[in-house]
């Protein structure tokens, strides 16, 4: 098999058996739940010839309806921020300095803002198609110290990264701000509107009880609103329902966006209360410990396509198929082998082969759903599961689209090169009987094996169900 001959990245990274994903990626990689550090970036634009910087950017609706949902979303950004500006001006609690006024209002947002930067280092991949980053705690505190307009401008300023200027285009970008903006300025005005009832003695807390549940209430606002204006653009921009694009926003999402809030409070409380420098060694603690933990994470991927290791993929393989008994749903499960791999290697070197493998598995994750999975399971061969099925055409039209994806030219070092797949598709439907995860995996590498004695191309089984195509 054309996978025998390891590359380069293989042999310098350990890589000899599968592993797994960081939780969400969304997608298929492209995954979610909701929270202003939810990222979903609205690619709309030109495609770029084949070459290994290719297929960062996922396969995307260039419908007007994206557009104008973007566009939407700039402009009400834009006009409900200059309206905070004017009716709810800063609050001096943000200030920096003991004195107050302009300055140490200014100094404060700068703190939040370079602080909030931090966030940046911490990254996490959303089944392939969506980005957390940890901004929530640094939003939620310059909202609460400084109201609905100092939020907006840390959501904004903060979440800047070179990352999503390499990955998505310019109205994406623009898009991203937008909704962190808007969910910004909703919390803000309801951390405002609970403060002013306290104040008044609506509700008989004392004075941090009541700052809290003014923070877990704005908080839960603005979750809400970034998560529905990130699940807008997911929805147009992949087709989804509103059921997938929900479930892309796990359970260990929402514990996380949970325990940011809760640290948002702290941080919010330390700088009142003890002082800047508290605030920055909070945070920066909990960083450190967030940062051990995703290198674990990270350790479970694929490190050189970034998809998941076979472990990951098989407890989603494994949901797939309870689903198909609990709800009746239908999945399709492939196994993927290059053809052309090893004469690439021999010929162009092992980098090329490596560049070929980058560039298969960012093919993979443009080609697929945020509600779908791909995972690297060693050498030149891959998996893809497709879940939420309406019929087996529907498997069929998606087999051929990837395996169309695949044989585009890649470029190297050397020049463009191309590689061929044999793809073995394996439908997966309710059943009394369901497979197991390895009875799935031997199904579908038997029909990829068919497949790559006819030269190449896809097999397709149950035989039931699907006719055998060359």
């Amino acid at each position: 098999m054309e996978g025998l001959g390891r590359t380069a990245a293989d042999i310098q990274t350990g890589h000899l058996s599968p592993g797994r994903y960081i939780r969400s990626l969304g997608v298929p990689p492209d995954g979610s739940r909701f929270s202003p550090r939810v990222w979903a970036y609205p690619d709309i634009g030109p495609r770029r010839p084949p070459g290994r910087s290719v297929n960062r950017r996922r396969r995307t609706d260039h419908s007007p309806a994206l557009l104008a949902y973007t566009g939407v979303q700039v402009v009400a950004a834009a006009a409900a921020f200059a309206w905070v500006a004017l009716s709810f001006p800063m609050s001096p609690e943000i200030s920096l300095t003991a004195s107050g006024g302009r300055e140490g209002i200014l100094l404060g947002l700068v703190f939040w803002i370079a602080i909030g930067l931090l966030g940046g280092t911490r990254v996490e991949r959303l089944h392939g198609h969506g980005v957390l980053t940890f901004h929530l705690p640094f939003i939620v505190a310059a909202m609460a110290l400084g109201g609905p307009a100092a939020g907006a401008v840390v959501a904004v300023v903060s979440t800047f990264e070179a990352r999503e200027f390499r990955e998505a285009p310019w109205y994406g970008v623009l898009s991203n701000h937008a909704s962190l903006a808007l969910s910004a300025i909703a919390g803000g005005l309801v951390y405002h509107a609970v403060g002013t009832m306290l104040d008044m003695g609506v509700v008989g807390v004392d004075a941090q009880a009541g700052n809290l549940i003014a923070i877990v209430l704005a908080s839960f606002v603005l979750t809400i609103v970034g998560t529905g204006l990130v699940a807008g653009t997911v929805i147009l921009r992949d087709h989804l329902t509103f059921p997938e694009a929900i479930r892309v926003f796990d359970t260990s999402y929402r514990i996380s966006a949970s325990s940011e809030v809760v640290l948002g409070w702290m941080l919010t409380f330390t700088y009142v209360s003890i002082g800047w420098w508290a605030t920055l060694i909070c945070a920066t603690l909990v960083l450190v410990v967030w940062r051990g933990h995703d290198a674990l994470e990270i350790s479970r991927h694929d490190a050189m396509t970034g998809l998941l290791t076979r472990a990951g993929f098989d407890v989603r393989l494994a949901d797939a198929i309870e689903a198909g008994q609990n709800r009746g749903q239908y999945a399709a499960l492939l196994a993927i082998d290059l053809d052309g791999f090893k004469t690439i290697n021999d010929k162009h070197g092992h980098a090329a082969g490596d560049d070929v493998i980058r560039a298969v598995g960012a093919r993979l994750r443009e080609q697929i759903r945020l509600t779908d999975s791909a995972v690297r399971r060693g050498g030149d061969e891959f998996s893809v599961l497709l879940t939420d099925l309406p019929d087996a055409a529907t498997a069929t039209r998606s087999a051929e689209r990837i395996l169309a994806r695949i044989r585009e030219p890649i470029e190297v070092d050397s020049g463009l090169v191309s590689v061929g797949a044999s793809i073995g598709v394996y439908f997966i439907a309710p059943s009394d009987r369901p497979p197991t995860t390895g009875r799935l995996h031997d199904l579908t590498d038997r029909l990829m094996y068919e497949a790559k004695q006819r030269g190449g191309g896809l097999a397709f089984g149950p035989p039931d169900i699907f006719a055998t195509q060359a």
